[in-house]
């Protein structure tokens, strides 16, 4: 069970390969971006073991109208309801500007696979304390001192001065925010061949339809 989203269908672990572009050379792609199946597994085995899916990269609009783009460990995958989560502190801009605008991109980058994955989605902060508390048990020590601090993220430090811990356990579990992504579309592109591959894949009732896209 993945902890914030419920049963994970648990799928085979993502065929690494060695990637040299070279347009002479036809290579077997170990990731089938036409297959939303394929797509969402290497997810998923970004969340279970270390891949270059585990960091990706969190688009928002602030107030005004700017666009953010941050990076995020992706947590949590659920392929069976199409969500993935994350976690950040509450008090980051992040959070308020997904409070005012659910609206989400993220990104991720395998540059040994040459695949990229876009997902475009409606992100949801969870407040229900017992969701949070269940993923808040499951973090290691090191990830829970991430939220043990009372300064705010971006607030500069004066000169000298480190940056500070010790609020506490419950302190630093209130200031925990997990945030899950509802996935509307997944924008999947091989370049790890000659011909490049780009699919855009669209939630539709019950199934994900695929269309093919000039990369």
């Amino acid at each position: 069970m993945a902890a914030g989203l419920g049963d994970d269908r648990r799928r085979p672990a993502r065929r690494r390969r060695l990637r040299r572009f070279d347009p002479a050379v036809s290579v077997e792609r170990s990731i089938d971006v036409g297959d939303i199946s394929e797509v969402w597994a290497s997810l998923v085995a970004a969340t279970t073991g270390r891949t270059p899916f585990t960091l990706g990269y969190l688009g928002t609009v602030a107030s005004g109208g700017e666009p953010r783009v941050r990076a995020v460990i992706l947590r949590a995958v659920d392929e069976r309801r199409g969500i993935v989560a994350f976690a950040t502190d509450s008090r980051t801009a992040k959070v308020g500007e997904l409070a005012e605008n659910a609206r989400a991109a993220l990104t991720f980058y395998d540059p040994e696979l040459d695949v990229q994955l876009r997902l475009d989605g409606r992100a949801e902060i969870v407040t229900d304390s017992a969701v949070r508390r269940e993923v808040w048990e499951g973090l290691g020590s090191g990830s829970k001192r991430l939220y043990d601090k009372p300064e705010v993220p971006g607030t500069r430090l004066a000169d000298g001065a480190s940056d500070a811990r010790g609020t506490g356990d419950e302190a630093a579990f209130e200031r925990f925010a997990w945030v899950r992504v509802t996935v509307d579309a997944i924008d999947a592109v091989d370049l790890s061949g000659a011909e490049h591959i780009r699919c855009r894949h669209t939630r539709g009732v019950d199934s994900w339809a695929c269309d093919r896209l000039v990369p």
